[in-house]
């Protein structure tokens, strides 16, 4: 997205609209697909020799559960997206296309869940829980990191 740094008054501007998804890259993500337009709402004033941007994101995505693996449509929204570009006079435009990336991957979520009921796989097995059981034992005894509890700090 490019904002036309010569048409923006004084009092600054308001942009909103849709940009593709193409703009995420998703094909370089392994735990995000499909993404929808990146929609925005935006607002740009020229301060001094910067050209500050603020407003929000909203893209409908596809991640995958870190409890079973499956794929599952969410939203992930940007509420606080903030830029301060560089735009000494005479500049044109000002690409924020890259920003705009960088700002939803960072607000994916870093542990997405399908639903908070998801039962995940087993960890033995690998059998989804969600869609089956399976016959594997529990270990009821110690885990490794059962001598941690009792470390006194």
């Amino acid at each position: 997205m490019k904002i036309l740094v010569a048409r923006i008054p004084e009092e600054g501007s308001n942009y909103e609209g849709d940009e593709p998804g193409a703009i995420l890259h998703a094909e370089e993500e392994q735990f995000l697909r499909n993404p929808g337009d990146v929609h925005y709402k935006l607002y740009a004033q020229r301060v001094s020799e910067e050209l500050v941007i603020r407003g929000e994101l909203n893209v409908d995505v596809e991640l995958q559960c870190a409890r079973c693996a499956e794929f599952f449509s969410t939203r992930v929204g940007v509420s606080d997206f903030l830029r301060a570009c560089p735009a000494p006079e005479g500049t044109d435009s000002v690409d924020i296309t890259e920003d705009l990336r960088e700002e939803i991957l960072l607000h994916v979520p870093g542990f997405p869940v399908c639903s908070e009921a998801c039962k995940g796989v087993c960890a033995q097995c690998g059998t989804d829980l969600n869609k089956s059981s399976c016959a594997c034992e529990k270990d009821e005894g110690p885990s490794a990191w059962s001598a941690l509890d009792e470390l006194n700090l």
